[in-house]
């Protein structure tokens, strides 16, 4: 009689493995879908978001002003994959055209831009060889990542871990 009753526990376990497997295998085929919709949507947006800069370039353009030096260091940030130290987002802006002779010490201006849109958390800052700092535009994915990954921790662990018991 107890044989039956592990038999029968074993052929539930196999059919609930079963299902579980054929759910697991629907989730994976909808995360890559959703994974192909989310990059779409990021590059759209990008491209949105480089059309409502260049408009908004024009317009200030047309109006005869120059563009701001926090706009622009949004704008370039923005098109760059990869991180850029001070000194070359310095190069970029006046490959554009942005008159920085204004300012007594341009690298100045632009470090303290750089400061701020890393305190807004626009900006993340991506450590250099010999202490140097690079800066890098953080995402609306990879703030959204961010956003789940802290939602996800267990909250002992969001609160500085588990403390030993005496």
């Amino acid at each position: 009689m107890a044989t039956k009753n592990y038999h029968r526990a074993l052929f539930d376990a196999e059919q609930d493995l079963a299902r579980c497997l054929v759910q697991r295998q629907k989730i994976d085929h909808k995360m890559a879908r959703l994974q192909a919709v989310v990059s779409h949507l990021q590059n759209l947006c990008a491209d949105l978001d480089r059309k409502h800069f260049e408009k908004r370039v024009e317009r200030v353009v047309k109006a005869g002003l120059t563009v701001g030096v926090t706009d622009l260091a949004r704008a370039i940030l923005k098109e760059t994959f990869f991180a850029m130290t001070a000194g070359d987002l310095k190069k970029s802006m006046e490959a554009r055209k942005l008159d920085l002779s204004r300012y007594s010490n341009p690298l100045a201006v632009i470090h303290t831009v750089l400061k701020r849109l890393v305190q807004s958390g626009e900006v993340r800052v991506v450590p250099q060889k010999a202490g140097r700092k690079s800066y890098q535009w953080v995402s609306t994915t990879d703030k959204l990542l961010s956003e789940l990954r802290q939602t996800s921790q267990p909250t002992a662990q969001r609160r500085g871990g588990l403390k030993e018991s005496r």
